[in-house]
C-alpha cells in the first residue's frame, strides 16, 4: 500500500468515526452503533479500504511558513545556519519538522539577496523534498520553470 493510500485510508476512517459520533450525539449509543464504531476502528490495523478521494493538504507549505515565522520571531536580521529555528506540523504519517535559516545569496548582477535554507525531518528521520512530494505531503510545485524572454530590438 502506498503512502498516499495510507493517508486516504486514515482520512476515511477518521471521517467515518466523526460522522458516527455526530450521529450518536448526546444519546447513549446503541449496541449496533458500538459494533459499527468497533468495526471502523479495526480497519485501522487491517485490511485495505477503497477511497475515491481525500481532502488535499499542503503540509510542506505549512511547515515552511511555521518555521519561517518562528525564525522571524526569534531572530532579527541575522544570517547563517548558526541562527536557526524549528517548527513542525502533524501529518497523517507522522510529524514533519523543518529546521530553517537565512543565508546571503549572491545573485550575480542583481547583487546579494536573501535565501531560505532548511532541513526536513519526518518523525526525527531526515527526509528530502522529493520524498515529501512522493508521500503526498506537498501539493504545490516546488521547482520553478522559468521561461526565457526574447529580446525585441
Amino acid at each position: 500500500m502506498t503512502v498516499a493510500n495510507k493517508i486516504a485510508r486514515e482520512d476515511a476512517i477518521t471521517e467515518a468515526l466523526r460522522a458516527a459520533d455526530l450521529a450518536i450525539g448526546d444519546e447513549a449509543p446503541t449496541p449496533q452503533a458500538l459494533r459499527i464504531i468497533a468495526a471502523l476502528k479495526r480497519l485501522r490495523s487491517g485490511k485495505a479500504v477503497r477511497v475515491s478521494g481525500t481532502h488535499r493538504v499542503d503540509y510542506l507549505s505549512r511547515v515552511q511558513e511555521a518555521a519561517r515565522a518562528a525564525w522571524l520571531a526569534r531572530h532579527g536580521s541575522v544570517f547563517g545556519p548558526e541562527h536557526d529555528a524549528m517548527a513542525g506540523v502533524d501529518t497523517p504519517i507522522g510529524r514533519l519538522r523543518m529546521v530553517t535559516w537565512r543565508t546571503l545569496w549572491s545573485g550575480g548582477a542583481r547583487g546579494e539577496r536573501i535565501a531560505w535554507a532548511g532541513e526536513y525531518y519526518l518523525d526525527d528521520e531526515p527526509i528530502t523534498v522529493a520524498e515529501i512530494k512522493d508521500a503526498g505531503l506537498a501539493q504545490r510545485r516546488t521547482q520553478r520553470t522559468r521561461q526565457r524572454k526574447e529580446r525585441v530590438e
